[in-house]
């Protein structure tokens, strides 16, 4: 019984020192949401990817005399030595983004990308969604390039990490992976 008188104090102690904590890191959080929620709404920021999931990426099983081996499949490329990014700037954007998979009907050599020069954003939205444990920002426009509508749809979280999802006529679905910045001062002179 002695013990138990002990433990409890000490019990309540803890749980409160840890519903502070937590409380803290909630507004913390909340903070840095606002402030992307921000930059979103300003349509002035960068959008840097690092990986890329194109769709329909099938496996294959190779036999030799050591065993069998799966090859491919993981749904995961790499960018490291080719990144892609896009500059959102009021009405336009501006970049290119890698790409890899099925294309359709492109024309002739315009297969390693999507490039975009100062082109006219079309049926933007900007939706904020906050549920009890997922606060992110959903940032949906299209762009026409040649007789191609491309559709993005980016999900932004409040420490700046997103996913791209990227949806042609012309070519495969594919998503990316990244990060969302305002716009840094070394690339404003490429614009």
């Amino acid at each position: 019984m002695r013990t138990l008188r002990t433990i409890m104090p000490i019990i309540a102690l803890v749980f409160i020192g840890l519903t502070t904590m937590a409380e803290k890191k909630q507004n913390v959080d909340t903070a840095a949401f606002n402030k992307m929620v921000n930059l979103i709404k300003s349509k002035n920021f960068y959008v840097n990817v690092d990986a890329a999931f194109p769709s329909g990426n099938g496996s294959i099983t190779v036999d030799t005399k050591y065993g069998s081996k799966r090859i491919g499949g993981e749904g995961y490329v790499s960018l490291a030595s080719n990144p892609g990014e896009l500059f959102i700037m009021d009405t336009v954007v501006t970049g290119h983004m890698p790409f890899f998979g099925r294309a359709y009907s492109i024309p002739y050599g315009e297969g390693g990308g999507m490039e975009f020069t100062k082109t006219k954003l079309e049926k933007e939205s900007i939706n904020v969604v906050q549920k009890k444990k997922k606060q992110y920002v959903e940032y949906k426009f299209s762009v026409r390039k040649d007789n191609d509508l491309i559709t993005f749809r980016l999900e932004i979280y409040s420490n700046g990490k997103c996913s791209v999802n990227v949806h042609s006529n012309n070519r495969a679905s594919i998503s990316y992976a990244g990060e969302v910045t305002p716009i840094p001062e070394d690339k404003k002179q490429y614009l």
